[in-house]
């Protein structure tokens, strides 16, 4: 009885004290270690959500089916879209994460060298390279805390630092994570024989998750997921996208590939979207929960880009064209068969597209083929359509990276 009462005294006491902001010398207590890598992952992942999902709604991975509010694809992002007044809460995010991260990084090492964590510093690294590597391929430009706008390889250069780090410091997944990410940073700079060098490390298998957690709370849930809910938003589709004809659906397209799924929901999206009005709400099922992961490096990526190197550097097609068959094969799928280097890197970007569906890799990935004048070519509901419905993708243009805000543009007095 006695048991009873305590427990009934303790779960009815309701003066909680907030005790409202936190001095951030408590950052330096060799105790707050965990706390500040922890809180990197969350900033990092925050930022993941907004920039992943906006630019899977510009690289055209899924289509808006309704709703233009928290969840939804705001009208000039279905046109494709970026303008400076529409990206203020990505950008805002992105740097956030960046810089806590060196924030972090510069606290950690300031302690005595007997009191560093070790292994969370290793993780801290990593974060903060995954966090300079989403800046670095999703903004158009670079800014420091402030100061004047310069290329987004500022960001990029920063990521090869960090993985470098936390290659060498880390151990396990963690260290062969960093190899991962430097692969890809070296590709996204043009260092292809360094990117080559740390791709053929990787072992088949290996993948690299960033987590989400399903608590209750959006804003640590994975966004693409909770805009495809059914309640309470509907916001996004695979209808009108090339997905539709190519994943898998249980009922209709048992051969599709299980790497793209999705369902008929038999449902309309929340709202009219202007291109085509009332459409179907037919979601992607890759993310299941709130709590869906999502992929950050794998030994897929590394293997393409092991096989984009063979079919452009080396100039041998075949040579690449057997990793993606590999690839496919291993997903149950059948080989494709390509001519020359120009229908052999069709087949690469769609495997691209793919292997990296939602992942907020694919509008980097475009960027860079445009730059460089890749062969090769997008599939047709990727690409820039003219506006009418029964011919093309509904986009209107394409923008490759997100501009700095506006709110950036009007703070900063380093910025013209």
């Amino acid at each position: 009885m006695s048991i009873g009462v305590l427990v009934g005294v303790v779960s009815c006491d309701t003066n909680v004290v907030n005790p409202g902001p936190i001095d951030a010398d408590f950052l330096n207590d060799p105790a707050s270690q965990a706390a500040i890598t922890n809180g990197v992952g969350r900033a990092l992942a925050d930022a993941q959500n907004y920039l992943g999902y906006t630019s899977a709604a510009i690289a055209r991975e899924i289509h808006p089916s309704g709703s233009t509010g928290s969840f939804g694809i705001t009208p000039e992002w279905q046109r494709g879209q970026l303008s400076d007044d529409e990206v203020g809460g990505h950008w805002n995010r992105a740097h956030r994460a960046r810089f806590l991260a060196s924030d972090g990084i510069a606290r950690i090492l300031a302690l005595d060298a007997a009191d560093r964590d070790v292994a969370n510093l290793a993780q801290l690294y990593l974060w903060a390279g995954y966090t300079s590597r989403l800046l670095g391929d999703m903004m158009c430009q670079s800014v420091i805390d402030g100061g004047s706008a310069g290329s987004s390889d500022v960001h990029l250069n920063d990521a090869l630092g960090y993985f470098g780090s936390a290659a060498s410091t880390g151990t396990g997944d963690v260290a062969i994570a960093a190899v991962a990410g430097r692969a890809a940073v070296y590709v996204s700079l043009g260092n292809w024989g360094s990117a080559i060098a740390d791709a053929g490390t990787i072992a088949a298998s290996f993948s690299y998750e960033l987590p989400y957690f399903d608590i209750g709370d959006d804003t640590q849930s994975n966004r693409i997921y909770v805009a495809a809910k059914a309640e309470p938003y509907k916001a996004h589709t695979t209808l009108f996208t090339w997905v539709e004809t190519y994943g898998l659906e249980a009922t209709t397209m048992p051969a599709g590939d299980p790497r793209m799924s999705w369902r008929i929901s038999g449902e309309n999206g929340d709202a009219a979207v202007g291109c085509c009005g009332v459409i179907a709400f037919n979601p992607m099922t890759k993310y299941a929960d709130d709590d869906a992961n999502i992929e950050l490096s794998s030994y897929e990526e590394m293997q393409l880009i092991i096989a984009e190197n063979e079919i452009m550097k080396n100039g041998d097609f075949a040579a690449g064209m057997v990793i993606i068959n590999a690839l496919r094969a291993a997903a149950g799928m059948g080989a494709e068969v390509a001519v020359d280097q120009a229908s052999a890197m069709t087949w690469l970007k769609r495997e691209h597209a793919i292997e990296t569906w939602l992942e907020g890799r694919r509008l980097p990935a475009m960027r860079r083929w445009d730059a460089n004048g890749t062969p090769g070519a997008l599939q047709l509901l990727e690409q820039v359509g003219d506006g009418n419905i029964t011919t093309g993708s509904h986009l209107a243009q394409r923008d490759f990276c997100f501009p700095i805000s506006k709110g950036e543009k009007d703070t900063n007095p380093n910025i013209s």
